[in-house]
């Protein structure tokens, strides 16, 4: 590292922070979230920033590059703020890179990172990279270029769900039960195992989101274990015992797959650390009975149900056939708060409808940008029978058919975004898509009663 000035930090209050290089102390604003770093070299890339309240400018710190399919950078630094604080991390989350094109989210990334490089002392032996939905698979991708240790990857994996045969970082995945990339975290855990590669996966009780903060604890805890094994932090033998008595008290009676599977996971973890034979012991007896067998195999048939089913929906709203849209959404939607459907089908039906909305509105913006409105609208269509609490949806939809001069059901989509919650008046009056309905007065009603 080298000494010199530190970067201007932006928000609510503004800091030039002076290394100790300079003959002074540094004003290094620990302990708090700072939501806009500006990097020194290009002050339109952006990040978010956590120091630990313990941080010292002599030492070596290990840190977490963070990036949002949204570029919202505060929001996974704020839910890894308690586990930095606990461990001594550096957190820094991008506000540039985003879900699109590879080559911005390069430069966003080199950005931050040289920024953060450049002013904060790093511990080369420990960068870490987490990443949520599009941003995973980003953090995945950087990961593979071998300079990170560990990946925190939450609700998707590696692009193209092509895992390396030999994985050269720490994966720890996430997904909740609801997610509609559950199913991929499922596999990626089976084929980690298969492969022996250095990963946990943890299935909580939410969505497609970043992990809930005390799951964060846990993440950074094992990649902690894991710099232990590899010998880039000194073994700390009280905390490892005290992590595996945690983690064996947690382990489940029941059901056998969940207990094989918890059993399985500390003793791949502890292996070497603690004492793992009766784990590895047990979990080989429970791997061969019956009833953990039946219950993979069930999984399997669930998976391919469910696989089927977002299939035959996608296809339906590729074609444009609205009326089998609209049917199984309905049955879909229904199922979703079905009170007398096992809590596996009511989930199952919620990763369906929100997996086949999400790569609906995917296609829906790529052929937005390409001007292929015929396209946008008919995928749009589909998203406002799946999700027709989601203003937005109705709104780009009205965008899709104004593009393509319908007037009619570009305003009555308008209406339908205003009904969900639309109330973005400077956007409805701005917006070039609707610069041929200006002069019209039902959009003029409209776009009065917003402004009012």
């Amino acid at each position: 590292m080298k000494a010199g000035v530190f970067p201007h930090w932006t928000g609510a209050t503004s800091f030039l922070l002076v290394a100790l290089a300079v003959g002074r102390p540094a004003e290094i604003p620990k302990g708090r979230v700072l939501e806009k770093v500006a990097c020194a070299a290009d002050a339109t890339q952006t990040y978010a920033l956590y120091i630990p309240t313990t941080f010292e400018p002599g030492g070596k710190w290990p840190v977490l590059f963070c990036f949002d399919p949204g570029a919202r950078g505060k929001a996974p630094v704020e839910r890894f703020q308690a586990a930095a604080e606990k461990f001594g991390w550096l957190v820094a989350g991008s506000n540039n890179s985003r879900n699109g094109p590879w080559e911005a989210n390069v430069t966003a990334i080199n950005a931050m990172v040289t920024d953060v490089n450049r002013f904060l002392p790093i511990d080369s032996r420990r960068i870490y990279v987490a990443g949520l939905s599009g941003g995973a698979r980003v953090a995945c991708q950087v990961a593979l270029g071998g300079m990170p240790q560990g990946v925190i990857a939450c609700s998707a994996a590696f692009s193209g769900g092509e895992i390396p045969g030999k994985l050269p970082f720490a994966f720890f995945g996430t997904a909740g039960v609801t997610d509609f990339n559950y199913r991929e975290l499922r596999r990626v855990d089976r084929d980690l195992d298969e492969r022996r590669a250095v990963h946990r996966v943890v299935i909580f009780n939410g969505g497609h989101e970043w992990l809930p903060a005390e799951l964060a604890v846990d993440a950074l805890g094992w990649l902690e274990l894991h710099a232990m094994r590899q010998g880039t932090r000194p073994k700390d033998a009280a905390w490892i015992q005290e992590t595996f008595a945690a983690r064996m008290a947690a382990v489940p009676a029941a059901p056998p797959v969940e207990r094989w599977r918890a059993l399985k996971s500390v003793a791949a973890d502890y292996q070497g650390l603690a004492g793992t034979a009766a784990l590895e012991k047990e979990a080989g007896s429970l791997a061969g009975s019956r009833a953990v067998r039946d219950a993979l195999k069930a999984e399997r048939a669930a998976e391919r149900t469910e696989d089927n089913l977002q299939e035959t929906l996608l296809s339906a709203a590729e074609e444009g056939a609205t009326n089998s849209v609209r049917k199984l959404a309905a049955e879909l939607r229904a199922k979703m708060t079905q009170t007398d459907l096992a809590p596996e089908q009511r989930a199952m039906a919620t990763r369906v409808v929100q997996g086949v909305a999400s790569a609906c509105g995917e296609t829906a913006r790529e052929a937005m940008r390409q001007q292929e409105y015929d396209t946008a609208a008919r995928m749009l269509e589909a998203v406002t029978l799946l999700r027709p609490e989601r203003s937005q949806a109705h709104f780009d939809l009205a965008r899709a058919r104004a593009s393509l001069g319908d007037r009619k059901r570009a305003l009555a989509a308008l209406q339908q975004a205003i009904a969900a919650g639309f109330s973005d008046a400077g956007r409805l009056a701005s917006d070039r898509a609707f610069e041929k309905l200006r002069k019209d007065p039902e959009f003029a009603a409209l776009l009065a009663a917003l402004q009012k």
